[in-house]
């Protein structure tokens, strides 16, 4: 049995993504990487950033994407292939991202990718992740900058990977203190990184509120009730994060989601903040993972993230399947 601590690279990881692909076998993850998107693989979950990895698009004058490549994903879509959700600045040096998409030419998404386009040209958009219902139809949702609200989040109707349709809706705005910055003021509002997660039936999209420099920054919980998923009233935001600093641990968010390898636990995927209080909005920010838990009624358990010296188990069943 392998056993690791967080965070799983003691360097400047923000933003991170993780998913494992029973097909290959292999975890696949990224993380906000600036001026390139870089793919990193590996058989075990503890090494995934020290393994092996593959850039696969770097700053280009042509398509007019530069640097800031935040919050990339990668999701495998209906048709097969996979595809990488990110955004950039679209002047250099300048400060106004929006989302655009990679395709991969194969189903191997260590292999060769694609630019595929931007899904919202004229909207500051980030934190793109996107959701496939049972009958293959697709669905994205992003924080959008929307006065005098702030950073809001979006859920678009998707034609194909990466052209949207035409229903969208705003479907969760700041709106409690928890979710302010700075802490418990009224400065930036601020929802982001949104992700979706499954449980018995039930769908959440479970996002970041406050500010990723802040010692509060935490993940709360949107859950779909029901209708149109692009209709902001088949949506309810509960009112209380669910997981918060703690066990000296300060600022987790920007999560994403895995199942191990033999689909028994969903792991939790997400960065936390090297100082209780950072001096700039750009402070490191350490990736780490750690089993995510449920109440009988399949409602997310309001948790902290595991102290640096604690030793956890890798995922179940891997090295087996």
């Amino acid at each position: 049995m392998n056993y690791y601590r967080n965070p799983l690279l003691d360097k400047d990881a923000p933003d991170p993504f993780m998913t494992y692909d029973p097909v290959t076998g292999y975890y696949y993850a990224l993380h906000t990487n600036y001026n390139k998107v870089e793919i990193f693989r590996s058989k075990t979950a503890f090494d995934i950033l020290k393994s092996e990895s593959k850039i696969v698009y770097t700053s280009d004058n042509n398509d007019g994407n530069y640097n800031s490549f935040w919050a990339p994903e990668m999701h495998k879509a209906p048709d097969g292939r996979w595809y990488i959700y990110t955004s950039a600045m679209i002047i250099p040096d300048g400060w106004c991202p929006r989302i655009f998409v990679l395709g991969s030419k194969t189903d191997d998404p260590f292999g060769e990718w694609e630019y595929k386009g931007r899904p919202f040209m004229d909207e500051f958009s980030i934190d793109p992740t996107v959701y496939t219902d049972k009958n293959g139809k697709q669905y994205m949702c992003c924080s959008k900058v929307q006065k005098p609200d702030g950073q809001v989040l979006v859920i678009t109707e998707l034609k194909n990977p990466y052209t949207p349709g035409e229903k969208s809706a705003v479907i969760a705005k700041a709106e409690y203190d928890w979710e302010l910055v700075p802490p418990y003021g009224k400065g930036w509002a601020i929802n982001e990184g949104p992700f979706f997660v499954e449980k018995d039936g039930r769908l959440y999209i479970i996002y970041s509120g406050n500010g990723c420099w802040s010692k509060d920054y935490c993940l709360a919980v949107l859950e779909y009730v029901g209708g149109d998923m692009c209709d902001k009233n088949s949506w309810v935001k509960h009112n209380k994060p669910v997981f918060t600093h703690g066990n000296g641990v300060f600022g987790p968010g920007h999560a994403s989601f895995f199942k191990s390898p033999d689909n028994s636990e969903l792991w939790c995927v997400y960065h936390v903040l090297k100082d209780e209080n950072p001096s700039n909005q750009c402070a490191p920010r350490c990736f780490c993972i750690q089993p995510f838990y449920f109440d009988e009624n399949s409602f997310p358990k309001y948790q902290h993230p595991v102290g640096f010296d604690k030793e956890l188990k890798a995922p179940s069943g891997e090295g087996k399947i």
